[in-house]
């Protein structure tokens, strides 16, 4: 009764693998991503924010 069984459960994840493949929604998987402006470099007169 045991090797039957394996059969058609195996039988049976094969045939249904396919479907359930294609009813995924693929994106919603990898979200948009958005990356913020950069700020800008702040600018110094004097020498003592450079090579510090």
């Amino acid at each position: 009764m045991k090797n039957p069984l394996i059969a058609f459960v195996v039988a049976l994840s094969l045939t249904a693998s396919p479907v359930m493949a294609q009813s995924f929604d693929m994106g919603s998987l990898t979200p948009t991503l958005d990356f913020p402006e950069p700020n800008p470099e702040p600018v110094t007169q004097d020498r003592t924010g450079i090579d510090k």
